[in-house]
């Protein structure tokens, strides 16, 4: 059907002069016939509306400054009954016009849609207008389902640049089409999950500090929000926007061991308690013990088998006792000899008394990290052997410091995991876009990458609609 009912009689079969069949309909509105696309052809080039009739000749193929070119003509056959202007019905047609419209690629060649539509004239206000159509929004060159696939390559962690290529359109373009993310993206300030795990992540160095902000829900692993600073300052204003319901509601904080933001607790959210991350926990037990171990290795020359032992295995050291293997021989060539890993690691520790006492001390600790047990653990730490070094001591005093976090994480399943996760994540956004200059779209392109199983092609249509 064009407007109205289009009877069967109405279709003429001729055979052209290359032995083809080609369909031949008598439109009311062109008052003539006119030879049609296949329906299945329009399909494929998402051309189904009613309203738009082919060429006879419809498809011509050019290439423009190197780039090959389709060209689909047509004319577009909707009526318009009411003056946008005055909405008077009085309109008279008043001649016709070409439009160009870029479609999606078929076979990687850049389609274009050229497409004859009526000028009418309003006899009241003397306006001039045009039937709206389906295909591609007012004032706008790119059609609406060129856009949708922009949109849906939005939340795939590819470049702006390279989605510009694939689809033949200017940056600006791709800009325009994530601004309108931002609505669908924008925070409710009236819920807040019972588990809010927040970290930080490296941004860019600005008069806000060098690193960001992440907050998200550790039951759902969905991200709350990304904010450009972590200042407790700025984390203070940007949680009061939230009700005091959402903020009361929220149970657990879990986060490093990180100062500033346990005040967060006393300000922000009355309710919560601080869940030390485990994964720092664990981090900070091997980040001193490495620390020890290459400043032990560093009393050596660089000649010397226990320099060179000591550098090479080092991750023996860090390995759980429980892990390593002692039946297994191996031939090992620093050595010239076969030795199983416990074997290995006995060597490593005769070379220096010190690194012994510390790896034997956090061994004590892993395995009461590893039982869940925190009496065992703070009671380690409190009586931890005065003949290591100072340094090495102190370090563990942070312990003591968080020891309500610690207590809550060996208690409680939560852990920052999820964030960590996500953090990765958001380094090879960075990564392969090269950076952004403003934080604003960077975020807009974290949030759609990670919620991109929430973003299928019909919610997609609901951005590209506005």
């Amino acid at each position: 059907m064009l407007v109205g009912i289009i009877h069967q009689h109405d279709f003429v079969y001729k055979s052209g002069q290359k032995k083809r069949n080609t369909c031949m309909i008598k439109s009311p509105q062109l008052n003539k016939e006119v030879f049609l696309m296949d329906y299945y052809t329009k399909k494929l080039l998402t051309l189904t509306d009613k309203s738009f009739i082919a060429d006879e000749h419809w498809l011509e193929e050019k290439t423009i400054n190197g780039i090959p070119h389709h060209f689909i003509k047509g004319t577009w056959t909707k009526p318009c009954h009411t003056c946008p202007h005055c909405h008077a019905k009085t309109l008279i047609k008043h001649g016709t016009y070409q439009t160009k419209t870029l479609l999606p690629k078929f076979r990687q060649i850049k389609t274009v849609l050229l497409l004859k539509r009526t000028r009418y004239r309003c006899k009241t206000c003397l306006k001039t207008c045009s039937s709206s159509c389906s295909l591609v929004d007012k004032h706008c060159c790119i059609s609406k389902e060129l856009k949708q696939l922009i949109a849906l390559d939005l939340t795939k962690n590819i470049s702006r640049k390279h989605i510009c290529q694939d689809h033949f359109v200017s940056d600006v373009t791709v800009q325009r089409v994530l601004d309108k993310y931002t609505k669908q993206v924008k925070p409710s300030f009236h819920y807040l999950p019972k588990v809010l795990c927040i970290d930080e992540f490296k941004y860019v160095t600005s008069h806000l500090g060098k690193m960001s902000f992440i907050c998200v829900d550790g039951l759902t692993h969905r991200i709350i929000d990304v904010l450009p600073s972590r200042q407790l300052d700025h984390l203070i204003t940007y949680f009061k926007q939230f009700s005091k319901k959402a903020r009361h509601s929220v149970r657990y904080l879990v986060m490093d061991m990180n100062a500033n933001y346990g005040k967060l607790i006393q300000k922000v959210f009355p309710n919560a308690v601080i869940v030390t991350d485990r994964f720092h926990i664990i981090q900070h037990i091997h980040r001193n013990l490495n620390t020890l171990r290459i400043k032990e290795m560093n009393t050596f020359k660089k000649e010397e088998k226990a320099y060179k032992h000591l550098k090479k295995y080092w991750k023996l050291l860090l390995k759980d006792a429980f892990d390593v293997n002692d039946t297994d021989y191996h031939y090992h060539q620093s050595f010239k000899t076969y030795l199983t890993h416990a074997q290995i690691l006995d060597r490593l520790l005769d070379y220096s008394p010190v690194l012994k006492q510390a790896y034997e001390f956090v061994q004590e600790l892993r395995y009461a990290y590893r039982q869940r047990d925190f009496e065992s653990f703070m009671e380690v730490i409190h009586h931890i052997d005065p003949s290591l070094p100072e340094w090495f001591r102190k370090k563990f005093d942070i312990f003591k410091t968080y020891q309500n976090g610690i207590y809550q994480a060996f208690t409680t399943p939560y852990s920052n995991g999820i964030t960590e996760a996500i953090n990765n994540h958001i380094k090879v956004i960075k990564r392969i876009a090269y950076g952004y200059r403003r934080f604003s779209y960077f975020r807009l392109r974290i949030l759609i990458i990670q919620h991109h199983s929430q973003w299928q092609k019909k919610n997609v249509k609901k951005v590209v609609n506005g």
